[in-house]
């Protein structure tokens, strides 16, 4: 998308699915498009949003994305064994790694939740092993990795979650991955929360995160333990009534442990992210089922964009 003052702001919208007829029917795209224009056109005239710290609220979407990069990689066995890898839950298991109220489970034995196709998918993994359901995390405490048929330290065993794409070796990876909340509030006692939250730190406004196009991370021990999701749709949510505010140039940034530890609240209602995982063996698709999220405290930085030199001359077409 291109702004009055000739900067690219990146944008996308992509459909992952199983099957050709799963995609959207042509006036569902149509519709989708239009809708898309008119937000971008919103976006041209929206406020560049400056880096911040202070509470958020994302949505099941954007919840879904945050948990598959910054708790999903990290469960993956086979990482705990490289001597490069940061290890960040490798000495936990057993200890509380989030918030009480949630859980998370990986299964990939189901097709489908609430109606919507589930791509992560599948009856057996890429070693021979029959898909099961895991339980990863159980009211807060860890419980237990992805594995291959690769063991490490007090994990003998595959649990179904060795994959990889035709090129690659297999390794323990993402599957269906489910982030479940005991006593979810609804959405507006959500939005309530985060502007209480808000004036209690002082802030005159805190950030509502609608959708994302995906992200990556680092567990790698070379840089950071990072994480940085990609959202496209982002509002300030104002503690003076004012109406909410479409923003651009948003990317949320973080630390694993610390970003747990800022969860205040999760919503009632969950939604779906099918996306294409990209790691080790190559890239698989995987599906993230989740809640909302209040976060006491979150991190931005400035989004990349670009400005590329445009040509000087107009299209033989604009000429005539």
């Amino acid at each position: 998308m291109k702004l009055k003052n000739d900067e690219l702001i990146p944008f996308s919208e992509s459909f992952n699915v199983l099957l050709p007829s799963d995609l959207p029917s042509d006036k569902a795209l149509e519709e989708i498009i239009i809708n898309k224009v008119l937000l971008m056109n919103k976006m041209v005239n929206a406020p560049k949003a400056e880096p911040y710290a202070g509470p958020a609220l994302l949505s099941p979407e954007a919840t879904g994305v945050f948990f598959h990069e910054i708790f999903g990689h990290r469960i993956e066995g086979h990482r705990l064994e490289n001597m490069y890898n940061s290890k960040t839950f490798k000495e936990k298991v057993g200890d509380f790694v989030l918030p009480e109220n949630l859980s998370v489970i990986s299964d990939p034995t189901l097709k489908t939740f609430e109606g919507t196709k589930l791509i992560g998918h599948y009856k057996y993994d890429n070693q021979g092993i029959k898909a099961q359901k895991v339980v990863n995390v159980e009211n807060g405490v860890l419980k237990n990795f992805l594995m291959s048929r690769k063991p490490i330290k007090g994990f003998s065993k595959s649990n179904g979650h060795g994959r990889g794409d035709i090129m690659s070796k297999p390794v323990s990876r993402q599957s269906n991955l489910f982030v479940l909340a005991e006593k979810g509030l609804p959405d507006k006692n959500l939005r309530k929360k985060l502007i209480k939250e808000c004036k209690k730190q002082g802030k005159d406004y805190g950030y509502y995160f609608k959708a994302v196009s995906g992200g990556y991370t680092n567990t790698m021990i070379f840089t950071p333990d990072y994480f940085n999701v990609l959202p496209i749709e982002v509002y300030r949510i104002y503690t003076d009534g004012r109406s909410d505010e479409l923003v651009r140039g948003v990317n949320l940034i973080g630390t694993p442990l610390l970003m747990f530890s800022e969860i205040l609240a999760a919503g009632e209602q969950y939604s779906v992210f099918n996306g294409i995982c990209g790691a080790e063996s190559g890239m698989l698709p995987v599906s993230t089922i989740a809640p909302a999220l209040l976060v006491e405290k979150i991190e931005t930085q400035n989004q990349f964009t670009a400005k590329p030199e445009w040509p000087l001359l107009s299209s033989p077409k604009e000429r005539k």
